[in-house]
């Protein structure tokens, strides 16, 4: 038997028990939970909590970002042309890859030319993709390597959208002794965030390799599978929820708006009304849980209205998940129906773009910017609402400072409601349904343990160690539970 003592904790149902502890049975699951406010004794944990949950990641691109270079950090156009020109020196063979790019954050906004990337990267393919997965940068020699004929691919400026940035994976594979490394240490990395589980959004090809790296891991994996044919009789038995795309990013400037960009485009849907009925209608028959990547208006409300089609047509509602929805109030309240519609929704956009003169401000306007995300009124609408990252970054914390502290006050939500939707809610509408439960006597025990009380607060609060299955997985400063089982 274990026992983890804790000055406050915060089971997922109740308000937070003081000077409490837990024993964890041998086969980490919760046997009791102890109220000892009279000891006197000194507790080793501030405040716990069930372990967070991201309800929206992509595993196998983390894994293939990890063993990418890094550029997440670049802040302008000259900035990164100096780092792919050094690590193209470096490069022994193969493609170079860069991992998430942001222009947003650049000091001048501007994606560097195909001949300026050209002059830095020699005969070497380079592959730099935008943190948003939408979009990316290739150079000449990589355009040699493309079909000619390949659709999302602009020869003239060496930018890619959609089809060959999300299946260049598929079509360039790593080695796979590399990703399993790197595999490894996604999973740390998760781990010292405080995720115990994630929710992975794969191509039907990726999805085997995914199941297969994370056999010999210990973190928790939902795997939701994309493609035109994931309906077909070569998804994994155990992958149950399929991903279609209604539209694009805002980032990459084409989700599919009812009101128009600046420049007076509107973003493109990607499936007719009777295409997406036909897919949405094969899924409600084979009992799968259908999550639909829609976040312009024009795709949400398309989203709408061909669900609701399916139902009415197959006699039974079946679950439908929306990803992102972060232009929904301009397809609101519509006809969404909360036993069937199921929200997963990202408050690490929030705080990476909402902010005043963030992302959103440059690419719409300020007074639409602000009614973009709108947790509080799904949830006041009676719906359920599971909290991701979208890898953006995968980071619990950061994405609660952006649910408790939207731009928009009337879409901000209490501490209770936004850690219930990072962890018990996230589970539950992910499939994950033992760690959808409260802490109590028979649950498993993941939890994280954090540096401070979120109730009084988030600045500077940090996650000190995560526990999975009654096992320490990660922690800082020989940070121990009391009986030194880390």
């Amino acid at each position: 038997m274990r026992r983890v003592s804790c000055r406050h904790l915060w089971t997922g149902s109740s308000p937070c028990l003081s000077n409490t502890v837990v024993h964890i049975d041998d086969s980490g699951v919760i046997a009791s939970i102890e109220d000892c406010s009279s000891d006197t004794e000194f507790f080793d944990h501030f405040f716990a909590m069930p372990s967070f949950v991201d309800a929206h990641t992509h595993y196998s691109w983390m894994v293939v970002k990890e063993a990418s270079l890094d550029l997440s950090g670049v802040r302008s156009s000259s900035e990164l042309l100096s780092l792919v020109r050094s690590s193209v020196i470096s490069k022994e063979s193969g493609i170079l890859r860069g991992e998430s790019y942001d222009e947003s954050d650049w000091i001048d906004k501007e994606l560097p030319s195909l001949a300026m990337l050209d002059s830095v990267t020699a005969d070497v393919p380079v592959f730099l993709r935008r943190v948003c997965g939408h979009a990316a940068m290739v150079n000449s020699r990589m355009l040699q390597l493309l079909e000619s004929d390949m659709p999302g691919v602009n020869r003239s400026t060496g930018v890619l959208k959609e089809w060959p940035v999300m299946n260049f994976d598929l079509l360039f594979p790593m080695p796979e002794q590399v990703l399993r490394e790197a595999s490894s240490q996604v999973e740390a990395m998760a781990y010292s965030k405080g995720v115990t589980a994630v929710c992975s959004f794969e191509t039907v090809h990726t999805a085997d390799s995914v199941l297969k790296f994370v056999k010999g891991l210990d973190i928790s994996l939902a795997v939701i599978a994309g493609g035109l044919d994931a309906t077909s009789a070569d998804l994994p038995t155990n992958v149950k929820m399929i991903k279609l795309f209604l539209d694009g990013s805002l980032g990459a400037g084409n989700a599919a708006l009812i009101h128009p960009y600046p420049d007076g485009s509107a973003g493109e849907l990607h499936y007719s009304d009777q295409e997406l009925f036909s897919l949405m209608t094969r899924c409600g028959e084979k009992g799968l849980t259908v999550c639909v990547h829609a976040i312009g208006g024009r795709a949400l409300q398309q989203l709408d209205r061909v669900s609701n089609r399916a139902f009415r047509t197959l006699g039974h509602g079946f679950p439908v998940r929306i990803e992102h929805g972060e232009d929904l109030l301009n397809a609101w309240p519509g006809t969404w129906d909360p036993e069937y519609h199921i929200f997963s929704m990202q408050p690490n956009f929030v705080e990476r773009w909402q902010r005043p003169g963030g992302m959103y401000d440059r690419i719409l306007s300020e007074d639409r910017s602000i009614m973009l995300n709108p947790f509080k009124t799904v949830l006041d609408s009676g719906f359920r609402l599971g909290f991701g990252s979208d890898c953006m970054p995968l980071d619990p914390l950061y994405g609660l400072m952006g649910a408790t502290r939207h731009r928009n006050t009337d879409e901000s939500l209490s501490m209770t409601r936004a850690l219930s939707a990072y962890t018990l809610d996230a589970a539950l509408i992910s499939g994950l349904d033992h760690l959808s439960l409260p802490l109590a006597p028979g649950r498993t025990a993941d939890m994280v343990f954090l540096s401070g009380d979120p109730f009084q607060g988030l600045d500077g609060v940090t996650v000190e160690a995560t526990m999975k299955n009654g096992r320490m997985v990660s922690a800082k400063n020989a940070f121990t539970d009391g009986e030194g089982f880390l």
